[in-house]
């Protein structure tokens, strides 16, 4: 329907291009999408020496998510080369973040690593994390410490790259390493926390807590529910 609609559009601006290669490249459809960049850029009917359009920096993100999804390597970093040398835009934080999303889809995880260690602007956590989980899927413990240090400096206090390292090592065999990160992961977790309101008073209770004033008869309480539960069938519990 959005293709029928835009294709009976006579007079089409940057936006409506952008849109129509954004909305392809996000649904997998690569050849589609970068179709339409090529069709946007062609010379004029008129004017041989002037483009149609003049992509900006979202028709990028567009051409480079369909590179991406499209695992076309090659094209995104000609794409991504011509952004600057062709075009005179600088790239944005987006557009490396496709292009290490690109080379990591790929399989070139060592390339995407180089990337960024190149990149014109600063690498943000998404960035380390794309990386990260490429990391992962290839079993390459070594690159995965590495990135999973950079991401300790971004937000020390995300435990979700330690699961992803622990995984990491899991999945490489290294068990000993996988126990030592999951180790850090109890460490750095906050505690399960919940509430309940007994005559106007607010009860706070933690994970494995023992601080409460009346916490040895909560526990025989939990106790004598639990054996309860196991005796009417609920063994799991």
């Amino acid at each position: 329907m959005a293709r029928r609609i835009f294709d009976m559009i006579k007079v089409k601006d940057v936006t409506t291009w952008t849109s129509m290669i954004v909305g392809h490249a996000v649904h997998g459809q690569a050849v589609e999408a970068l179709q339409l960049f090529k069709g946007m850029t062609a010379p004029d009917d008129t004017n041989s020496k002037k483009s149609v359009i003049c992509s900006n920096e979202i028709t990028f993100v567009g051409v480079l998510i369909a590179c991406s999804r499209g695992g076309l390597v090659e094209e995104g970093l000609y794409h991504f080369q011509s952004m600057r040398n062709k075009y005179k835009l600088k790239p944005r934080i987006s557009h490396c973040s496709c292009i290490v999303d690109l080379l990591c889809r790929a399989g070139f995880v060592q390339k995407a690593y180089d990337f960024v260690l190149e990149m014109p602007i600063k690498p943000n956590a998404v960035i380390w994390r794309t990386l990260l989980g490429a990391c992962s899927l290839q079993h390459n413990t070594k690159l995965a410490e590495n990135v999973r240090h950079r991401l300790l400096v971004l937000e020390p206090d995300y435990v979700g790259d330690d699961v992803t390292i622990s995984n990491t090592y899991a999945a490489a065999g290294m068990w000993d390493e996988k126990m030592t990160a999951r180790g850090h992961i109890k460490q750095r977790r906050n505690p399960g926390c919940s509430s309940i309101e007994v005559d106007c008073e607010v009860h706070e209770f933690i994970v494995q807590d023992k601080k409460h004033p009346k916490c040895n008869a909560i526990y025989e309480i939990l106790e004598c529910i639990m054996k309860n539960m196991k005796n009417h069938g609920y063994g799991h519990a």
